[in-house]
């Protein structure tokens, strides 16, 4: 997720019923600022360049892409943001939308949707967090989506740059507050690991970094409360299940890859 604070709106504390609303309550213009089901609207030039952004997944090896699979049959729809936002990107569940900040290059959001795409998978197999737990667990689901979100973007950007398409994977050294997840997963694939493994190592970066884990635990928390509230609940201290992350570490083809909650 990328910005100054957490880029995701994403899973902001799911209300458990509709998975969209009309596209004009997110934004008046939404009609040439959104891509939506079957993507290949091209009327309007945010339009032209959103599905730029999907061919280049969709060139990918094997095809058809899961992510992109994911995509089509959640029928999210694809938004340029260009309203004033300090987050680059987030997947916005009430309207089931990802929206992606109008001033990014291409590069920067083409990782910027596999990242959301991928939260988008995280959602679709159920990965939401919920006032049902205590605020800790939350703090605790939030940094694994996100290490997961930033661990398999990084993944899609190097097979990009293997297909010939390096701007996913320039833009993440280019985003400061991610470069070095970039570096950890370059310095294992050129130690001769297997990608699933350069995953993991990328996976277990996400948490070395204090802005990260403090800037999330803090937007977690804040978000918690803030459902808590408009719910008026009271708050439970409910432990995840055990094997609640299990599912999740996994590449989008089903392969798991290393990872571990932590304490």
């Amino acid at each position: 997720m990328f910005r100054f604070v957490p880029c995701l709106a994403v899973l902001a504390l799911c209300a458990a019923a509709a998975r969209a609303g009309p596209l004009g309550d997110w934004h008046p213009d939404a009609e040439s600022l959104c891509l939506v089901a079957p993507y290949d609207q091209a009327g309007h030039q945010a339009q032209a360049d959103l599905v730029a952004l999907l061919a280049a997944i969709e060139a990918l090896d094997p095809a058809p892409d899961p992510l992109l699979a994911v995509l089509r049959r959640t029928g999210a729809a694809i938004c340029v943001e260009d309203r004033p936002t300090t987050v680059r990107g987030a997947y916005n569940v009430d309207s089931n939308l990802i929206e992606l900040r109008a001033d990014l290059d291409f590069g920067e959001r083409l990782l910027i949707l596999i990242h959301e795409l991928r939260h988008l998978d995280q959602y679709d197999h159920g990965f939401c967090p919920s006032t049902d737990f205590d605020l800790r667990e939350i703090q605790r689901f939030t940094f694994m989506v996100e290490a997961d979100a930033q661990a398999i973007a990084t993944y899609y950007a190097w097979m990009l740059r293997q297909a010939g398409r390096t701007e996913a994977w320039d833009a993440i050294a280019r985003l400061k507050e991610y470069a070095d997840i970039g570096d950890v997963f370059a310095d294992s694939i050129a130690r001769g690991d297997a990608p699933v493994v350069a995953v993991g190592a990328a996976f277990d970066a996400w948490f070395t970094s204090p802005w990260r884990v403090e800037t999330y635990r803090m937007s977690s928390c804040t978000a918690y409360l803030d459902r808590l509230d408009d719910s008026k609940r009271i708050r439970s201290y409910a432990l995840l299940p055990e094997d609640y992350f299990t599912p999740l570490c996994r590449l989008p083809d089903g392969m798991p890859y290393p990872c571990a909650a932590p304490e």
